[in-house]
């Protein structure tokens, strides 16, 4: 096997390399996302290309002393990542497949892009989820939040209106939420909007795509909400593994900066 990998080993991270490049370049020619999580696997495929190069054509140089600790630097950093990734994801794939509490007196629904004036693939998702709870729990409203951006026509919250109201929610179970313009903003307004309508505090709950579910519950509570539960919505397929690398960033800067 020792014997395998020295001879071979270059090849295996040439294509693992080729492979992370070639999803992030496929992503950004077949969507007009530009997160993080679509250049992560190019910025994780690059370096294993580069050191496959340089074993098949300068194979002394990790001879050197600092090709060796060059090496064992690559070997304990992607160990990290991948421990750390793996953690990330098993916590928010977890968080985001728990089963919503019924009969919430609010449900918030934050924006995530809108083409024009329709609502993305990943919003539909998550307001598809949001008209099955609210067809299940008739008493519960709906704050949509977001602001409009570049390229919007309208409002992220004007869009989500029209789109539930299209697919047989009553308007006045619909409260529009359209100056935010972050995560953190969403609950900070929404927190605003629910305040007045239940001085007393009322149960909440939130619908997010489901590798969103974790981080979002935080960014909540420190917003103010105490009572409140989130649920997932399914995302887009292809792009599922670039959501959750994302999130292992967002998840890690967050501890970092003490917001977890």
């Amino acid at each position: 096997m020792r014997a395998f990998l020295r001879r071979h080993g270059y090849k295996l991270l040439l294509i693992i390399g080729l492979i992370l490049i070639a999803d992030t370049a496929l992503l950004l020619f077949k969507t007009a996302s530009r997160t993080l999580g679509i250049f992560m696997p190019a910025v994780i495929g690059a370096p294993l290309v580069i050191v496959a190069a340089m074993i098949r054509f300068i194979p002394e140089f990790f001879v050197s002393l600092f090709g060796k600790l060059l090496k064992w630097l690559l070997i304990i950093g992607y160990s990290c990542f991948a421990i750390i990734f793996l953690c990330t994801t098993v916590l928010t794939f977890t968080e985001g497949h728990k089963t919503p509490p019924n009969d919430a007196d609010i449900l918030i629904v934050p924006g995530c892009g809108v083409k024009g004036s329709r609502v993305t693939l990943t919003l539909s998702n998550r307001l598809d989820r949001a008209i099955e709870y609210l067809e299940e729990n008739e008493n519960t409203v709906v704050i949509v939040s977001g602001g409009q951006g570049r390229g919007e026509d309208i409002s992220e919250a004007q869009a989500m209106h029209d789109y539930m109201c299209a697919r047989g929610i009553e308007d006045e179970r619909i409260i529009m939420e359209d100056k935010s313009e972050s995560t953190e903003e969403n609950f900070k307004f929404s927190k605003k909007i629910a305040d007045k309508l239940y001085p007393n505090g009322a149960k909440v709950c939130y619908v997010t795509t489901y590798f969103h579910v974790y981080r979002a519950g935080k960014v909540a509570q420190s917003c103010g909400f105490e009572d409140i539960s989130g649920m997932g919505a399914k995302g887009v397929w292809y792009i599922t593994p670039n959501d959750y690398l994302r999130e292992c960033v967002a998840i890690c800067v967050y501890f970092v900066t003490g917001r977890l």
